[in-house]
């Protein structure tokens, strides 16, 4: 194996290390989901299952944060979110306050609401306000986008990066043979 040979075997090694490593990324920080996540008309008494994981507490409240009317609550950051769902931004139904216990970072809760035309926000956090996470019960579609429907469509970023260096060192390898052999 001559010298180039082997520093490009070397380098393509190295980049597929070097991809492999930053594939895997941490959550930051909990994370909450409601199924459903959406209901076709405003409804009394809906029951939603909530879903916590990525919890480091041992136990929080789970609540709703209603939503005024005229707002899209879709298009709010993550920010105003926080804001509006906070204590003192007043939204906060503190009547059907939940407590839950959470267990190897998760937990699961079933709660029954009113959810209005505009939605409603379901939010957990702990006592100490260290951690906490919402979720969005829309209104205007059934729940055809639970996690259990939905194709697997995507493909890791990583993976494709190492097949296309593959390809661009076959090709190396092809076009230094390609003249090796034009020069015997």
């Amino acid at each position: 194996m001559t010298k180039t040979k082997f520093v490009l075997v070397a380098i393509a090694l190295a980049l597929v290390a070097w991809v492999g490593a930053g594939a895997a990324s941490a959550q930051d920080g909990p994370s909450l989901s409601a199924s459903p996540s959406s209901i076709a008309e405003p409804t009394d008494g809906v029951s939603v299952t909530v879903t916590g994981s990525g919890w480091s507490v041992a136990s929080a409240f789970l609540l709703p944060c209603n939503i005024p009317e005229g707002v899209n609550a879709a298009e709010m950051s993550d920010d105003a979110i926080a804001d509006h769902c906070s204590q003192a931004g007043g939204f906060l139904d503190m009547g059907n306050l939940t407590p839950v216990t959470i267990a190897d970072g998760g937990f699961e809760a079933t709660v029954t609401l009113d959810v209005p035309a505009q939605g409603i926000f379901l939010v957990t956090g702990d006592a100490a306000s260290t951690e906490s996470a919402y979720a969005l019960v829309s209104v205007g579609m059934d729940d055809m986008m639970d996690d259990d429907m939905l194709a697997e469509t995507g493909v890791e970023t990583s993976v494709l990066v190492i097949i296309g260096a593959g390809i661009a060192l076959a090709g190396l390898m092809v076009f230094g043979l390609s003249r090796r052999l034009r020069s015997l």
